[in-house]
């Protein structure tokens, strides 16, 4: 008769329950060594499922650093002249006072330097979005940017050829289904800034036309379609200022 040697199954079944055992005390003591309780449920909902409130009250929003500073002086006039638009006088459309302190007490110095953008808001509605239907056949505004010191433009005692020293800075608007924006960069702070037009009518505006080189209008030119009809909208801009980096 053969003998087979070797362990009993009955041992071999407890030395494999023995380190069963062995291997769950192990992963039990790592859990409760590094902070692992066991904890009953016996919270409540007092809010009935809403988010408790935090105490305190809510943040303010900060002050702008320029919170008015920027005024809108002059609203833009246009009549007609046949298919002219005319702007009979100059016009500053803005101010931007940079002098005195910001609300938190910093003086505007003018070692700072800023810049303004001044935005066509109503360009949609002028049908100049893509897929519109344009009111005008041509908007160009040739804009102007002058130090005007520490006194407010004066409509009617002031005008835009009056400075010189500086002279006027210009830039040209171009209103067209891409874009309608212009800036104004190194302002330095402790003045004030004066952004408007200069007058139009059908001769400055034909003469300008005539004289463009390469497609390029060099003054504002506002020509309606229609000689028998106003455009349902007018033109609305805003400025927007801020620091240089």
């Amino acid at each position: 008769m053969e003998e087979t040697t070797g362990r009993k199954p009955g041992y071999r079944r407890k030395t494999t329950l023995w380190a069963l055992f062995g291997t769950v005390g192990l992963i039990m003591g790592a859990a409760y060594a590094t902070g692992f309780v066991s904890t009953g449920n016996g919270a409540t909902d007092a809010a009935g499922g809403a988010a408790t409130q935090l105490i305190g009250k809510p943040a303010v929003s900060n002050t702008s650093l320029y919170a008015g500073r920027v005024a809108a002086t002059t609203p833009l006039a246009i009549t007609f002249d046949g298919n002219y638009g005319v702007i009979a006088a100059d016009t500053n459309l803005f101010t931007v006072d940079l002098t005195g302190n910001d609300p938190y007490g910093v003086a505007y110095s003018s070692s700072n330097h800023y810049f303004a953008d001044i935005l066509l808001t109503n360009w949609s509605a002028l049908g100049m979005a893509p897929g519109g239907t344009p009111e005008w056949d041509t908007l160009d505004f040739k804009i102007q940017e002058v130090d005007c010191g520490s006194t407010a433009w004066t409509p009617g005692s002031s005008t835009w050829a009056g400075y010189t020293s500086p002279a006027p800075t210009t830039a040209m608007m171009v209103v067209d289904r891409v874009d309608a924006h212009v800036t104004f960069s190194g302002l330095p702070g402790g003045t004030k800034y004066c952004f408007g037009l200069a007058p139009a009518s059908a001769l400055t505006e034909s003469t300008a036309l005539l004289g463009a080189s390469s497609g390029s209008v060099a003054d504002t030119v506002m020509i309606r379609p229609d000689s028998s009809a106003v455009p349902a909208t007018a033109p609305n801009f805003t400025l927007t200022l801020n620091r240089q980096s």
